[in-house]
């Protein structure tokens, strides 16, 4: 049964519960939605002894201040804010016991956008096909399918595992695990693959896709960036038949601007897909905020795989750590 775990005291802008997203539901129109960076949401779990496909908080930056209602242990990804207890900043990438009636805080700037929260046993939220994800369009999953709010409880889905209470009394005893987790490199390149459309863009267009900055501009959100920059001129008209798109799909318009799919991205689109953002790195494309700069770099399938692969042996390498030390 759900225990009451949170109080949200002070919540800032679209702050929400995410999991891993929808599968399977892109044919009947329903977009996969789920944390824009999965990779610090699934290691987030991993930190605590969860399932990596669990809730959390996906924190934006800006202030918040939340009362942790019973002893738990909490693990903090991503970027964007520094947590803190009594002005005493709790360690990221790290599990942390939090005993009953503690306040953090998230208000001190980091690099970065988006701040992940995963609690051991997960965040308790409406399932809607199959996800805990909170669909804003759709109002479904979460919390009410909406963003939270000051005054909101979060609950404690699962009742922790042997592991979980195991890794709970050694903290609480006051133990350090130390895992050794390396942050994600806050950098401007954002590896792509060629798209289905790639030939859309003159010889001029390639050149400058690879060799100029672009920037993150405020017109952007959690269904897509716009991408603000040099004119990338096609050899073509850009409207096209409406074609699969995804998280990560890279359009060009007729005005020879980018728009770059986010997680809540629709599930078909009629502007030319000219690339597709690695896997890995869809990870340092969420941690992008409005004014940041990105740069493409292209690469080979084989390379893309091998670099989504590496991420994934990460995280199952930190799990079977964190289970050796308990």
């Amino acid at each position: 049964m759900s225990t009451p775990l949170l109080h949200i005291e002070q919540c800032g802008f679209l702050t929400s519960l995410q999991d891993t997203g929808r599968k399977g539901y892109l044919q009947y129109g329903v977009s996969k939605g789920g944390a824009m960076d999965q990779y610090a949401a699934e290691l987030a779990n991993t930190l605590v002894g969860n399932t990596t496909s669990q809730a959390v908080l996906e924190i934006t930056q800006s202030p918040h201040r939340f009362r942790v209602l019973k002893d738990t242990v909490v693990a903090f990804t991503g970027g964007g804010l520094q947590p803190q207890i009594n002005d005493v900043s709790i360690p990221l990438l790290q599990p942390q016991f939090v005993s009953a009636g503690t306040v953090i805080s998230c208000k001190q700037p980091l690099p970065g956008f988006r701040l992940y929260m995963a609690v051991a046993g997960g965040f308790a939220a409406e399932q809607f096909l199959g996800s805990s994800s909170t669909d804003l369009l759709l109002t479904a999953g979460g919390l009410n399918g909406r963003t939270l709010k000051k005054e909101d409880v979060l609950e404690q889905r699962n009742k922790r595992s042997p592991l979980q209470q195991s890794l709970l009394n050694v903290l609480k005893a006051g133990a350090a695990i130390e895992l050794p987790v390396k942050p994600v490199a806050h950098t401007t390149i954002i590896r792509v693959l060629q798209g289905p459309e790639w030939h859309f863009l003159t010889a001029e267009a390639n050149t400058l896709f690879s060799n100029s900055s672009f920037t993150v501009t405020a017109n952007s959100n959690r269904m897509g960036y716009r991408i603000k920059g040099i004119a990338l001129p096609a050899n073509r008209s850009c409207n096209i038949i409406s074609s699969p798109v995804t998280q990560g799909t890279v359009q060009l318009t007729d005005a020879g601007e980018m728009i770059l799919l986010m997680a809540d991205a629709q599930t078909v689109g009629g502007y030319p897909r000219i690339a597709q953002v690695c896997a890995a790195d869809l990870s340092l494309l969420a941690q992008k905020k409005p004014t940041d700069t990105i740069q493409f770099q292209i690469v080979s399938l084989q390379e893309a795989e091998e670099l989504y692969v590496q991420q994934q042996n990460e995280l199952k390498k930190t799990a079977g750590i964190l289970q050796s030390k308990l």
